[in-house]
């Protein structure tokens, strides 16, 4: 998966470090806007919105519903037939009972009342059961889902803000440079090309500008679309820290992964209903039971219109049911195999999602320890030089550079340790980071 690469930081921060301090902005019209309108958008209300608004979960939710209503009716017998039938040759004859002769025809009336197999019935309940343990783990993967793609755009947000701030520290910075630029060039010890060379790089953040703005408008389409609400509608900064619960050891997260993901918990649900339907193929080898009540009146003695019987269908195979329970067979095996698979998956995808935190967090701690305070002294170290006469331009530009690259990887960093263990609790089946907590 490509993360926060893949999606807002694959395109922004390639950009911020390949372009150094080409970083993202945002119009001043824009920032007061949202701070004066005091609105702002948390992580937890964000997840807690999506889930209870998308319609799309409700629907997963109408369709286990439905699955579940059927669990009654699955064993339930078939509808009692009435069979009726006169012998017209009759009429006009004598008839030899009351309700015959008021019509003047003889008449035969049979009910009748299948009854299956002893055993399919309670495997055709079993089976519902199965089917609608499907639906539920289905709902279930959508949440985790939908959580997690929530906090996913929420990281997104959160770092565009980040590098919003960013930036605006580096046009106030760069502001400064272009008064020490100028001063120096009046007094006759700086160079034109140095003023020339802040305007340059006031362009190049304006071109950004529409850059940022457009990924703004495509988070904002997106997290609007979870929530279930026109896509223009208006979204506030982000607020609270990226707080996230801490990773237990691997063997811990295992455990959740194969006990608690909803999805092989699916596919085991999958695997009992094609057991299921194996033993229902298999029951078709016994014939179903037909009970007979009727009423004869083409027997002239009235002892003998009475009818009791009982039918059946002979399990002739034809070759029909031998092909059925091998393709009942090879169904049930093919989802078990579906599982061991799925499991392998699971298991890799959580590997990566650890090697993702744990690179994450090394680059937290190498970039708040080291490279950024020695970026500080070393923009600094060469602002006293210029501003003495002895160092050069492009030196303190570049070293601004790496300032402000250095607070974008720092940035992109924490969202990225945020989307990794996002996905390590969808992978542990919500059990690492219930949704409300640590947030």
């Amino acid at each position: 998966m490509c993360s926060i690469h893949g999606a807002l930081v694959c395109k922004f921060r390639l950009a911020f470090i390949a372009s150094a301090f080409f970083c993202f902005s945002i119009s001043s019209t824009n920032l007061l806007a949202a701070e004066n309108s005091g609105e702002s958008l948390s992580l937890d209300w964000l997840v807690s919105e999506v889930i209870s608004r998308n319609v799309g979960l409700s629907s997963e939710q109408l369709r286990a519903k439905a699955k579940e209503a059927l669990i009654s009716s699955a064993g339930a017998l078939d509808d009692p037939r009435v069979n009726y039938a006169i012998a017209p040759a009759t009429i006009g004859d004598r008839i030899p009972s009351n309700f015959g002769n008021a019509l003047g025809i003889r008449q035969t009336i049979q009910l009748s009342q299948t009854i299956p197999w002893p055993g399919k019935r309670s495997l055709r309940t079993d089976q519902m059961y199965a089917t609608t343990e499907v639906a539920q783990f289905s709902v279930e993967e959508l949440t985790l889902s939908l959580v997690s793609q929530s906090r996913l755009l929420w990281a997104q947000w959160w770092y565009v803000n980040e590098a919003l701030l960013a930036n605006a520290e580096h046009l106030r910075l760069l502001d400064e440079l272009r008064g020490v630029a100028e001063t120096q060039y009046a007094n006759g010890i700086g160079l034109q090309q140095d003023v020339l060379q802040v305007q340059t790089q006031e362009v190049k953040l304006q071109h950004q500008l529409i850059i940022l703005n457009q990924e703004l408008r495509r988070l904002q389409s997106q997290i609007n679309q979870l929530l279930n609400q026109a896509p223009t509608t208006t979204l506030g900064l982000p607020s609270g820290e990226l707080n996230a619960p801490e990773l237990p050891d691997r063997e811990q997260l295992e455990q959740w992964l194969l006990t608690t993901h909803p999805g092989l918990l699916g596919l085991e649900a999958e695997s009992n209903v094609a057991l299921l339907n194996l033993r229902l193929t298999e029951k078709d080898d016994y014939p179903d039971l037909q009970f007979n009540l009727g009423y004869n009146e083409l027997w002239d003695k009235s002892d003998l219109r009475l009818q009791v019987g009982v039918s059946l269908n002979i399990p002739i195979d034809f070759g029909k049911r031998t092909s059925r329970k091998r393709a009942a067979e090879f169904e049930y095996h093919s989802k078990k195999l579906d599982i061991v698979d799925e499991r392998s998956q699971l298991l890799s995808e959580l590997e990566s999602q650890l090697s993702r935190s744990d690179q994450a967090g090394h680059e937290i701690q190498l970039i708040e320890e080291e490279l950024l305070p020695k970026t500080q002294q070393t923009i600094n170290a060469a602002l006293a030089n210029y501003e003495s006469g002895g160092g050069n331009f492009y030196d303190l530009i570049e070293a601004q550079e790496q300032l402000l690259e250095m607070r974008l990887m720092l940035s992109s960093s924490h969202a990225e340790q945020l989307i990794a263990i996002s996905e390590i609790d969808r992978l542990s089946g919500g059990q690492l980071w219930p949704i409300g907590e640590a947030q």
